[in-house]
């Protein structure tokens, strides 16, 4: 979200205005993330497709299925982006996938996440490994605060005074970083003390993407992981 939308948004209204303090506290790095109509190229950040990997990358696999390709973060493509992100490299992220829906979104696993800091040594994966039409991606730095009461359990004012944040148009529905948003959980998904939200994506029919019956994927990262760019543990959450 905007930053400047997000102030001038609490300073607007009388119940929120005289809890900015309390609001500025809770407000952390986001970035939004957009889906442009442009075919990407090779570095380009994306969703679905074929992805960038290493020589020796050996596509993911599991009992019942296959691993689909999720998506690529080239981390330069995010202009003064969050200290918590690298500011180079590639991450390409892989979901458990089989056709009868056995696979469940908070089994370990479920998300695999590839990174790799040199992405001159990378090469295309050959474009049989995805069907789906890849989808380029663009970034836009911002801040988030909770959307959901679900989230924190002090609010000092009602929360329904946060509810038009979501007609302000002034946020994407993917984003990463951020607070985790849902449509139907009634519990705060995050995994545990001193995990953070990773990233955050919506259903989209064209890219095949149908989380917990059309609502959100949310994936989460050890905050200490991240500071070391290890992308290897992941959990994931949908509803």
């Amino acid at each position: 979200m905007n930053q400047d939308i997000l102030q001038e948004f609490i300073d607007g209204d009388d119940e929120l205005s005289v809890h900015r303090d309390y609001l500025k506290k809770l407000t952390i790095p986001n970035v939004d993330i957009t889906i442009s109509s442009d075919i990407p190229k090779d570095h380009d950040s994306r969703f679905a497709g074929s992805p960038l990997v290493s020589d020796d990358f050996v596509w993911p696999s599991h009992d019942i299925g296959e691993y689909r390709f999720l998506g690529q973060i080239n981390f330069a493509d995010i202009k003064n982006g969050p200290d918590e992100l690298p500011k180079k490299g590639v991450l390409s992220m892989f979901y458990a996938y089989d056709e009868d829906g056995e696979i469940f979104w908070g089994d370990d696993g479920y998300v695999l996440g590839f990174y790799w800091p040199d992405i001159e040594q990378l090469h295309m994966y050959p474009d049989s490994a995805n069907h789906i039409q890849a989808k380029k991606i663009g970034f836009e730095v911002g801040v988030e605060i909770p959307r959901h009461s679900d989230l924190r359990n002090d609010w000092p004012f009602d929360t329904e005074a946060l509810y038009d944040l979501k007609d302000l148009g002034s946020f994407s529905e993917d984003y990463l970083l951020g607070y985790p948003s849902y449509f139907t959980l009634a519990y705060d998904p995050t995994p545990g003390e001193g995990w953070i939200s990773l990233i955050t994506l919506t259903s989209y029919d064209e890219l095949e993407w149908c989380w917990h019956d059309g609502d959100k994927l949310m994936v989460f990262i050890e905050k200490e992981r991240l500071a070391k760019q290890d992308f290897g543990h992941l959990k994931a959450d949908a509803g």
